[in-house]
């Protein structure tokens, strides 16, 4: 979880990752909500855009909205062409999304889809190939997302995982598992973890951000 941060964090954001009034906003509102901890911190946005604009993507896929926070970090790095397209399973979520989103500056760039997300993938399946894919929803289905991603993302493009430690989880050993974390759960991450480090299929690497985030390039 991310509710405190430490020094280094405070001085990353402060240097690399100050937020506007929107961000801060979406912030206040998740804190309100107690679902801050939830939701990426301003680096891990931050890095998110540092992705988009080096690697010059266009078409995204976010599965795991919530109230739009790295839905706003990776729209305003897309070019007016590009496209976000969010997914959100929980109603109330969807409508802070919406409420969020809807009002900014790059409000034409995102779609916004509430459902199942493995519903709303398969409907999205006609748009493929997407450039990125940012998986951030419940853990259990991150084997599901992945599947899913791999068949639609183009050579080049990106699967990004976040909250890929799992607590601590994947390197802990049993008697040291988180305690509301099914061994299932731990399971799919570390498989999920395995497969993007395959060296013949991507370029990869997990980044140890507050709640480890995988960056995997597809070959």
């Amino acid at each position: 979880m991310r509710e405190n941060q430490s020094l280094a964090d405070e001085y990353i954001n402060q240097l690399f990752a100050i937020e506007d009034e929107t961000l801060l906003a979406i912030r206040s509102a998740l804190k309100a909500d107690k679902k801050e901890g939830i939701n990426i911190g301003p680096y891990e946005g931050k890095i998110l855009q540092f992705l988009i604009k080096a690697l010059h993507i266009e078409k995204i896929v976010e599965i795991g909205t919530l109230y739009g926070y790295s839905a706003l970090w990776m729209a305003r790095a897309l070019p007016e062409q590009g496209k976000l397209y969010c997914l959100e399973s929980e109603p109330n979520h969807f409508e802070k999304a919406q409420h969020f989103l809807m009002k900014s500056e790059v409000q034409q760039k995102i779609e916004i889809h509430l459902g199942d997300a493995l519903s709303s993938l398969q409907q999205l399946s006609a748009k493929a190939p997407f450039d990125m894919v940012f998986i951030d929803a419940n853990k259990a289905g991150y084997i599901k997302y992945l599947d899913w991603a791999e068949e639609h993302i183009k050579s080049g493009g990106l699967i990004v995982g976040d909250n890929t430690f799992l607590f601590g989880n994947v390197f802990a050993d049993n008697s040291q598992a988180h305690m509301t974390i099914n061994k299932e759960t731990i399971a799919i991450m570390r498989e999920f973890n395995s497969r993007l480090a395959n060296p013949k299929k991507y370029n990869s690497i997990l980044l140890p951000t507050a709640e480890g985030m995988t960056v995997a390039q597809k070959l």
